[in-house]
């Protein structure tokens, strides 16, 4: 009979049969034992036992560490949201690692830009706040954004949400008439609508 004992030190206490079982021959044969509910980010102990009627030989003692669990990502809505910049913010649980939080926004969902939360990196096992402030946007947009998380266990990301920025007035600028004549004239002026849809009048 052909089993794997394991455990977190050299006392093993649990045991799991190794496939295939039983072996026969005379040669060296691979063996095998798969398992799904290990600790994350544990070290265990194990070793391979072989048995049959002429006795019990046990393998040497090695070790393995599991990745630690993936983060948990969640996208917050923005705020102190200006003509021209935002607060990104989200929710972060380490589960228990240490994990990098960055925030990726851009016109649509390819977003283009990542900039790195002053909280990161995050610990622990409890959901954290995380926030960035950017700056350099384009009055009157509408950018996507979300939050994700990244450590040895993998990547998480937050789902994505949208804010605009505010808008501000036009400017106007009146210029000289052309096209006098005794009973007509051209009125002139210069307008920057601020990336807003503007209606343009005169006052005479």
């Amino acid at each position: 009979m052909v089993t794997f004992q394991y455990g977190l030190d050299t006392s093993y206490g649990s045991i799991l049969l190794g496939n295939p079982n039983p072996v026969s021959g005379a040669s060296n044969t691979a063996v095998s034992a798969t398992f799904g509910s290990f600790l994350p980010n544990t070290t265990y102990h194990y070793r391979v036992s072989a048995t049959n009627l002429h006795g019990t030989t046990n393998g040497a003692d090695m070790t393995f560490t599991t990745l630690p669990s993936a983060p948990t990502a969640t996208t917050v809505p923005a705020s102190s949201v200006t003509t021209t910049g935002a607060t990104l913010n989200g929710t972060v649980n380490g589960n228990g690692t240490s994990t990098t939080v960055t925030f990726e926004y851009g016109l649509d969902t390819n977003y283009g830009t990542t900039v790195t939360a002053d909280q990161s990196p995050v610990a622990g096992s409890v959901n954290t706040a995380v926030s960035k402030a950017i700056t350099g946007l384009t009055n009157g947009v509408t950018y996507h954004y979300r939050a994700v998380a990244t450590n040895g266990g993998g990547t998480s990301y937050g789902a994505d949400m949208i804010f605009t920025t505010g808008t501000v007035p036009p400017t106007a600028t009146t210029n000289a008439a052309s096209g006098i004549t005794a009973t007509g004239a051209t009125l002139n002026g210069t307008i920057n609508a601020n990336n807003s849809n503007t209606v343009v009048t005169f006052e005479i």
